[in-house]
C-alpha cells in the first residue's frame, strides 16, 4: 500500500466498479472516500456485508468481492496502490443493512495496528437516521450492555452476558413527526444501532427488527398520492440509517453521503412529513 502523497484521502472522483453478480444483480460502483496509511475505505451500499458474518451467509461480502478483483490485477485497484499479494481485511463488522463508511486494511500489519485502535476505542464513528418518536430532549444516551441471542441471529440488551458500549444520540433536525438523529459511539457491537435506538423509543423508519418500524412508501406520506398500490415501491428498500463519518487517532475523518435514495427519502419527509 502507498504512504505517499498520492495515497492521501481519496479523491471524490475515485471509484471501484464491481460487475455483477459480485455484489448482487446489478453493477456497482462504489466511491473510494479515503485511501492512506494502509486504510482504504469506500461508500457501501446497504445489504452487503463488509466482511463475513455467519448471520448473513448467503448475503454479497464487499471485502471478497475487493480481493476476487485485486487477484486478477484489476488496473483501477493496482492505481489506488492496492497490492495482490496484501488483501485487503475488514477492521469491525457492522449491520449489513447499514449504508456508509467501509473501511479495510490493506494487508496483516495494517490490520492488525487498526483493530487494535479500534478495540482500544480510539476510534469515532458517526452514523446518522430518519426516525420517529424518541425522547422529547434533544440528546440521550443508551450505555445498556449488548449480547448475541444463543439461538436467534440477532442481538439482545442482557446485564449478564452483554457486553459493555455506549450509544449517544442528538437530534439534528425536527420534521414534523419525525427525526433526524445522529448517533455517536467509540465501538461498534452487531446491531447495537438499532438495539439502543429501540431502547430510547427511537424507531428508525424500515428497520422491522428492534424498532418494528415499516419501510416508507411514499402513499404513506403524501394525502393526494394517485399512484398503483401493487406496483408501489418503497421510497428506500433498507433501514434509514447510514455511518455517515470516522474519525482516526490521527483526526482523519472520512465521511460518505447518504444513498441516493435514502436522501430521497429525507427529501420527502422534509416535503409532506410536517403536514
Amino acid at each position: 500500500m502507498n504512504d505517499t502523497d498520492d495515497s492521501a484521502p481519496a479523491a471524490k472522483s475515485a471509484a471501484i466498479g464491481f460487475p455483477s453478480p459480485l455484489l448482487g444483480r446489478e453493477n456497482l460502483r462504489l466511491g473510494v472516500i479515503y485511501n492512506k496509511d494502509g486504510l482504504i475505505a469506500l461508500e457501501k451500499p446497504p445489504h452487503v456485508l463488509v466482511g463475513p458474518h455467519p448471520w448473513h451467509e448467503r448475503m454479497p461480502v464487499l471485502a471478497e468481492a475487493i480481493n476476487t478483483q485485486l487477484r486478477a490485477g484489476k488496473p483501477e485497484l493496482l492505481r489506488l496502490g492496492l497490492d495482490p499479494k496484501q488483501p485487503v481485511q475488514p477492521i469491525f463488522h457492522f449491520d449489513p443493512s447499514i449504508a456508509g463508511v467501509a473501511i479495510f486494511a490493506c494487508g496483516p500489519d495494517a490490520a492488525q495496528q487498526a483493530r487494535n485502535a479500534f478495540g482500544s476505542c480510539l476510534w469515532k464513528l458517526r452514523f446518522r437516521m430518519a426516525a420517529y418518536g424518541g425522547p422529547e430532549q434533544d440528546k440521550a444516551q443508551c450505555d445498556l450492555p449488548v449480547a448475541r441471542h444463543n439461538e436467534l441471529p440477532m442481538s439482545l440488551i442482557s446485564h449478564k452476558t452483554g457486553k459493555k458500549t455506549s450509544t449517544s444520540f442528538t437530534r439534528i433536525e425536527r420534521i414534523g413527526r419525525y427525526n433526524i438523529w445522529e448517533a455517536e459511539t467509540n465501538y461498534y457491537r452487531a446491531d447495537q444501532l438499532p438495539l439502543h435506538a429501540a431502547e430510547l423509543r427511537i424507531r428508525i423508519l424500515g428497520e422491522g427488527r428492534y424498532c418494528r418500524e415499516a419501510l416508507v412508501y411514499l402513499s404513506s406520506l403524501k394525502r393526494d398520492w394517485e399512484g398503483d398500490p401493487e406496483t408501489e415501491q418503497p421510497i428506500y428498500e433498507a433501514p434509514a440509517m447510514w455511518l455517515s463519518s470516522i474519525t482516526l487517532p490521527n483526526g482523519d475523518t472520512m465521511e460518505a453521503a447518504p444513498p441516493s435514495r435514502l436522501n430521497n427519502l429525507i427529501k420527502q419527509l422534509r416535503r409532506y412529513g410536517v403536514k
